[in-house]
């Protein structure tokens, strides 16, 4: 079974390019029933969040995915897309295989060791399961996937102090107001991604939250929630280094450009008194217009495949405005046209621009690093170990061992009942006895070979090994 994967990320691409690749919406599903259709490859999953598209194919001697792939997510998208220079990359077999753990356990993220990617690879595999593309192979892959992105949350402390996109997004818009207390916060979109925020928002004291999401159901489920007691969690420690001196190139907001240069003084660090309670607000895309004014901070991050804040709808009013509007936009595709990011008191930034403000890790994650790659590595040994043992003839091979050894210590055991005239036909019978009942299993297993998917095949390899207690490897948790 080979396993490849295509895909493009924050670190081969801006996110001009990446959000030309994304599966937003029901792109992915529709590209997994696509692929189950064509039957071009066995088995397959999508793993598309704000900062990767990657598409993983399994099969018995897949060609090179790339070129389908790419064609069928231009014909979804209704665009052609480049392979050559994009920023796209494949890595196959154990690449492969290394590169989805180092994923799954955030070594490959934005922000190292951060903690929403671990989720992204189970919903991604929720949807394969869904649409019948993850069956034996992709199964144990991502299972030992999860297991490894445990395994160094746990066993490390990478992820400690770490903070998410969302979290970044609103450090960064404190910095620059320096405190976000009584301000009003817009979320755009009523995903996972909202609630981050809107928590992180809550415990630098803002107070209002506007919710606006396509559907007014959602967003005033969201804004309900955020209401609810005992929600706010501990702040996590702050990623963003804005000494002076911190490359922030392109970021042209005066008093994040000052702070930067050491010209303002920094806010106290002490732990952030209990929040009081918050103003909430849902209301649907179209309200946006209506309430934009009122508006410190924006943060949009929609699964929309088009613009939601466009020129059309918002210049006016916000090119009227006589303070600041923070907005971040974390979108892929992004959500916000970029002409709004030129009216003077809007400061408009996306996931690359936190990219550059997030430039350095705190040293404590930093040393954690190779402990997890580390971690990483064994459990790609450990996989590797496992698919190896099931292939046909090293499998016929232990059949063969471990009945061999149950014969020879069942005549050893009873052989001594018999007279030595009769002991050796008893070891004759025996022999053809253990022959008789492993012709069946026997011709099965290289029958395999010839007319079984790699799928089944392993799959019937792995049952077999189970049925007859043959030595394995450790298996899944």
């Amino acid at each position: 079974m080979q396993v490849s994967v295509v895909g493009i990320s924050c670190h081969t691409a801006p996110v001009e390019v990446r959000e030309r690749y994304a599966l937003p919406g029901d792109l992915a599903g529709r590209l997994l029933r696509r692929i189950r259709a064509d039957g071009a490859y066995e088995e397959a999953l999508v793993l598309d969040t704000c900062n990767r598209t990657e598409i993983y194919v399994a099969g018995k001697q897949p060609p090179d995915p790339a070129p389908y792939l790419l064609e069928r997510i231009g014909e979804l998208k209704g665009a052609a897309l480049e392979g050559e220079g994009s920023g796209l990359y494949r890595r196959d077999g154990r690449s492969a295989v290394t590169h989805l753990f180092r994923v799954a356990a955030a070594l490959d993220s934005q922000i190292v060791g951060e903690h929403q990617i671990l989720g992204q690879v189970k919903d991604a595999y929720r949807l394969a399961l869904k649409e019948r593309t993850a069956r034996f192979y992709l199964n144990k892959l991502l299972h030992r996937a999860f297991r490894a992105g445990k395994r160094v949350r746990t066993e490390t402390q990478l992820s400690r102090g770490s903070v998410s996109i969302a979290q970044a997004a609103v450090d960064l818009a404190c910095q620059v107001f320096s405190s976000l207390a009584g301000k009003t916060v817009l979320l755009v979109g009523a995903g996972q991604t909202a609630e981050l925020v809107a928590r992180a928002a809550i415990r630098r004291k803002a107070g209002r939250i506007i919710v606006a999401n396509r559907t007014l159901s959602r967003a005033q489920e969201v804004a309900s929630a955020l209401l609810a007691p005992g929600q706010a969690e501990p702040a996590d420690e702050t990623l963003l280094d804005l000494d002076a001196g911190t490359e922030a190139e392109g970021v042209r907001c005066p008093a994040l450009t000052q702070l930067l240069s050491g010209k303002l003084g920094r806010p106290a660090q002490s732990s952030p008194p209990a929040p009081a309670p918050v103003e909430t607000r849902a209301i649907d895309l179209g309200g946006i217009p209506e309430v934009i004014a009122q508006v410190d901070l924006a943060v949009c991050s929609t699964a929309s495949p088009g613009l939601v804040l466009t020129w059309e709808e918002l210049g006016p009013t916000l090119g009227r405005l006589r303070r600041c509007l923070f907005v971040v936009d974390i979108a892929v595709p992004r959500d916000v046209d970029t002409a709004l990011g030129r009216l003077p008191n809007v400061y408009l930034y996306n996931l690359d621009d936190l990219d550059r403000v997030v430039a350095r890790n705190i040293e404590r994650r930093r040393m954690e690093v190779p402990r997890a790659e580390a971690i990483v590595a064994d459990e790609v040994a450990r996989f590797a170990t496992y698919m190896n043992c099931l292939e046909v003839a090293p499998t016929i091979k232990l059949l063969q061992q471990r009945f061999a050894a149950l014969r020879e210590a069942q005549t050893a055991r009873y052989g001594r009942k018999f007279c030595p005239d009769d002991r050796e036909q008893l070891d004759q019978f025996t022999k053809g006895l253990c022959s008789k009942i492993l012709h069946e299993p026997i011709a099965f297993l290289r029958g395999l070979s010839e007319d079984a998917s790699a799928g089944d095949q392993l799959a019937a390899v792995d049952l077999l090994r189970r049925l007859f207690g043959l030595e394995s490897p450790e298996e899944d948790p």
